[in-house]
């Protein structure tokens, strides 16, 4: 959904767009609508998830990031980063001049209009690295476990310069501050905002500055008229229209309402629209994979049995069938996407093979020949379904063998706060967020977790851990390839915390006079300048 960007993996399109001729060279000015089936819950980048595509568009960042080559593309605010000695333990951070802030009219919230500087970021070091509901802490631990400690490894001896040292290697690093979530805040912003937050607001230094938001209806962004890149963005502005009926989404999209489809598009929209010349339209394996988690301290989750009952009941191959119009790969511990670091397709499919009976000796095996019963909390989005329709299709399968599962749908906001952060749940199902490095995926079984603090399952294995933390430090990509199999084959076998379901494809689609730099599913080139600099429309009338 992120305009500008692709998604998906370097596994690329599986089939072309018809030919057009693009008029060169780009035509500068005019606005894009797109549409958005998800209410945008807050633009914090720091703290809040559901916004991040709409970040980027807001706030500099160090630098970007070509998924399939893993390697950074320095286009950011960022002019160089080294890295002096071998283990990569120090990094000496050297921002470009002249990124300024976009000129925002409310006095009582200071930056605007001025330089952003090593004091700026590492402020914004410091808060996303702290932030309760950062998504991964992996990284910034590896810096400082708090603000103190952080405040105390960052170094800022020049006006550009910021440096800081970790105490331990870690591999991904480079990866992690090319996220969405490590975005560059004026350090003003953040002291005057405190208590207040960024959630409704934005002060940033992007190619666009926020005009309006309205999380459940829109969001409109005006060219930032102090932008560091001469003649970018070419776009005027950019306007995200909220629509929770995928069918409603899709008509509007068709109508010309929307400039770019954000609609949640299937095969056979991808089928219809790749046949007319009006319509650009790109798919791309997808990252995005569907979870169960399960507390495997509480009975009766705590047997290994019970689990693998759980596991082996479920159908894969039917979930493919009947949800993701027969496309659909086995994910195991990392998604089939990520293909350097993923188990091979025939091992998945040998090991979560479809077996109703056994599960049902299992389960008397384990002390239940009548089966159980139990609760799985999901999220509620209103406006996409394939969460609620596959928990429904498991909830009709694991029933076939005595398991009956009641699922209770939550508010996504309340679902991400107060069930998955807190491990408020027996069993719960949601899609991880898409991410193109291995660490993040093994880290949900990690005895800390993501934050630190310990995972939502309570799940503990020490020699899991022993390997995760090794492939964390393993700059070989050969020996750390070697490392995430076993820690993959490991995990498979002790049939949890977390189940992975089978992954998508994902769809997209746009008017042909929308121009963007790259496509799904396509890495992007060296020269790329950041989200939705690059974009730009015909004019048409």
């Amino acid at each position: 959904m992120i305009v500008g960007c692709g998604g998906g993996s370097e596994n690329g399109n599986d089939q072309p767009a018809p030919s057009r001729p693009v008029p060169s060279p780009p035509v500068p000015g005019g606005r894009i609508t797109q549409g958005r089936p998800l209410t945008v819950l807050g633009i914090d980048p720091h703290i809040d998830l559901t916004g991040l595509d709409i970040d980027t568009l807001l706030y500099p960042y160090l630098y970007g990031w070509a998924p399939g080559r893993e390697a950074r593309i320095m286009n950011n605010a960022a002019a160089d980063i080294e890295e002096p000695d071998d283990q990569s333990l120090e990094y000496i951070i050297t921002l470009k001049p002249g990124v300024t802030n976009s000129p925002w009219e409310n006095n009582r919230v200071g930056g605007a209009g001025e330089e952003i500087t090593s004091e700026d970021l590492k402020a914004s070091f410091i808060r996303r690295g702290t932030s309760i509901s950062a998504p991964d802490k992996r990284f910034p631990r590896k810096i400082g476990k708090d603000g103190n400690a952080m405040d105390a490894a960052i170094k800022t001896p020049e006006k550009y310069v910021m440096s800081f040292t970790m105490t331990e290697p870690f591999v991904p690093a480079i990866r992690e501050m090319a996220n969405p979530t490590w975005a560059i805040v004026s350090k003003k912003v953040i002291e005057d905002t405190l208590g207040k937050g960024l959630s409704q607001v934005a002060h940033g230094a992007g190619p666009f500055m926020l005009e309006e938001f309205r999380g459940n209806e829109r969001v409109v962004m005006n060219k930032n008229p102090n932008y560091f890149i001469p003649d970018r963005p070419y776009l005027d502005g950019i306007t995200i229209v909220v629509i929770t009926e995928n069918s409603s989404l899709l008509t509007a999209f068709k109508q010309g309402q929307h400039d770019v489809a954000g609609a949640i598009l299937t095969k056979e929209d991808y089928d219809e629209f790749i046949t007319d010349d009006q319509y650009r339209v790109f798919t791309a394996p997808s990252l995005f994979y569907p979870c169960v988690h399960m507390k495997v301290i509480r009975e009766p989750f705590d047997q290994i049995k019970v689990r693998e009952a759980i596991n082996i009941s479920i159908n894969r191959d039917q979930i493919i069938e009947i949800i993701q119009n027969g496309r659909g790969e086995y994910n195991g511990p990392i998604q089939w996407a990520q293909t350097k670091w993923s188990l091979p397709q025939e091992e998945l499919r040998e090991f979560y093979k479809y077996d109703p009976e056994r599960a049902r000796t299992l389960l008397s095996d384990a002390g239940y020949p009548n089966g159980f019963s139990s609760t799985m909390k999901l999220p509620k989005i209103t406006g996409v379904s394939f969460i609620a329709d596959i928990a429904t299709l498991l909830k009709a399968q694991w029933a076939e063998v005595g398991i009956n599962i009641e699922l209770e749908e939550v508010e996504l906001g309340t679902f991400i706060g107060s069930v998955l952060l807190a491990g408020n749940f027996d069993m719960t199902f949601f899609p991880n967020l898409p991410y193109d490095e291995p660490d993040r995926p093994l880290s949900f079984y990690h005895s800390l977790g993501v934050t630190g603090a310990g995972n939502w399952t309570n799940y503990t294995n020490p020699a899991l851990d022993d390997l995760i933390n090794k492939q964390s430090q393993q700059f070989d990509e050969t020996e750390r390839q070697k490392t995430i199999l076993e820690a993959q084959r490991l995990i498979l076998n002790e049939h949890g915390p977390q189940l992975t379901i089978t992954g998508d494809y994902a769809y997209s689609a746009r008017w042909h006079y929308v121009h963007f730099p790259f496509n799904l599913g396509e890495d992007p080139s060296e020269t790329v300048n950041p989200n939705g600099c690059d974009t730009w429309r015909e004019q048409t009338a």
